[in-house]
């Protein structure tokens, strides 16, 4: 397993601890706080997906060096499906 994709998946499996922790503490529902804990971290890094192309789009506009591509690419593995389907549309 290469280093990105064991960085994600720990990282996903932090953030989707806690939030489960924070959604059970503020509704003291489990049903509730595995609901929010497990849809919120995906759409987060969906979320992010879009932050860092809007990023890119600046940092391109302004002559900022291109990092995009090796930042995208190291966040997560769903960000190459998007990067497939968004590029597709155009």
């Amino acid at each position: 397993m290469n280093r990105t994709l064991l960085k994600t998946t720990s990282y996903a499996v932090m953030h989707m601890t806690l939030a489960i922790a924070v959604a059970y503490a503020l509704t003291g529902n489990l049903k509730i706080a595995l609901t929010i804990g497990l849809i919120e971290p995906c759409v987060q890094t969906v979320g992010y997906f879009f932050h860092e192309r809007a990023w890119h789009k600046f940092d391109k506009k302004n002559n900022n060096p291109d990092s995009h591509d090796e930042v995208i690419n190291s966040v997560s593995p769903i960000a190459r499906v998007i990067e497939k389907i968004l590029r597709h549309k155009h």
